[in-house]
């Protein structure tokens, strides 16, 4: 989702600032997380995108039976006005429920990011990590430096 972007586009900055200016110590512990599939994976994610996808289908719900009258409407003969009062009627109603949507989601899911962020932080400071970079940030990663299970298990276990 668009959150994901900016969390994902966050770490990049940050992996860049690490190149140009953190590079100093040759002993520091960096690993690498697939961000996306930890944020798939964490359980008020999964809770949120479930919420979300049932309120989604309820709204296409509404704009299906209104889609059926609009058809109905064209069977039975209406006039060209009133089919498109009945299309701009549509096309509002879709526009409301995505407003909607937006309005509760991503505040929502702003607050399950930054909670995976602090936890993220969390582990990476109990583990001993100088850096936790994402795996979309960079071309090439050994597994061997790969930790997203672990954070994922983690992450799970809080």
């Amino acid at each position: 989702m668009k959150n994901t972007t900016i969390f994902l586009a966050a770490l990049v900055i940050m992996m860049m600032l690490f190149l140009l200016y953190g590079a100093t110590q040759q002993d520091a512990k960096i690993v690498f997380v697939d961000v996306n599939k930890v944020t798939q994976e964490y359980p008020k994610m999964v809770e949120l995108n479930e919420r979300y996808k049932t309120d989604v289908q309820y709204y296409q719900g509404k704009l299906n039976e209104m889609t059926k009258e609009l058809e109905n409407m064209q069977k039975s003969g209406a006039s060209q006005a009133d089919l498109e009062k009945k299309q701009a009627e549509i096309l509002a109603r879709k526009q409301q429920y995505e407003q909607l949507i937006q309005n509760e989601y991503q505040p929502k899911m702003q607050q399950v990011l930054d909670e995976i962020a602090a936890k993220i932080d969390k582990y990476a400071k109990m583990m001993g990590y100088d850096y936790i970079l994402s795996k979309q940030a960079f071309v090439y990663g050994d597994d061997a430096y790969d930790i997203t299970d672990q954070l994922i298990k983690y992450l799970k276990a809080q």
